[in-house]
C-alpha cells in the first residue's frame, strides 16, 4: 500500500477550460512533490471533464459532481 500524500490540494472547477491547463501545470510543477491534486468538477459542460480524465499524473484525482454549486 502506498503512503498517503502529505498534502491534498483541493481544486473545485466549473467550466474552467480557459484556465485549467495552466492551473494544473502550475500545481504539478511545484518543487514539493508529495501531494495529491483533488479536482472536483461541479457539473462542467465544457471540456473540463475530458481534460482532467486525460491527465496521466497519478497525483491527479478527478471527481465529478452534478451541478451542486460547490464552485
Amino acid at each position: 500500500m502506498a503512503a498517503s500524500p502529505a498534502i491534498s490540494v483541493l481544486m473545485p472547477v466549473h467550466n474552467g477550460m480557459p484556465y485549467l491547463p495552466d492551473t494544473v501545470a502550475s500545481v504539478l510543477a511545484q518543487s514539493f512533490r508529495n501531494f495529491e491534486l483533488l479536482a472536483i468538477d461541479d457539473g462542467s459542460t465544457d471540456a473540463t471533464a475530458d481534460y482532467l480524465k486525460a491527465l496521466t499524473d497519478p497525483r491527479v484525482k478527478y471527481h465529478r459532481l452534478n451541478k451542486v454549486g460547490l464552485v
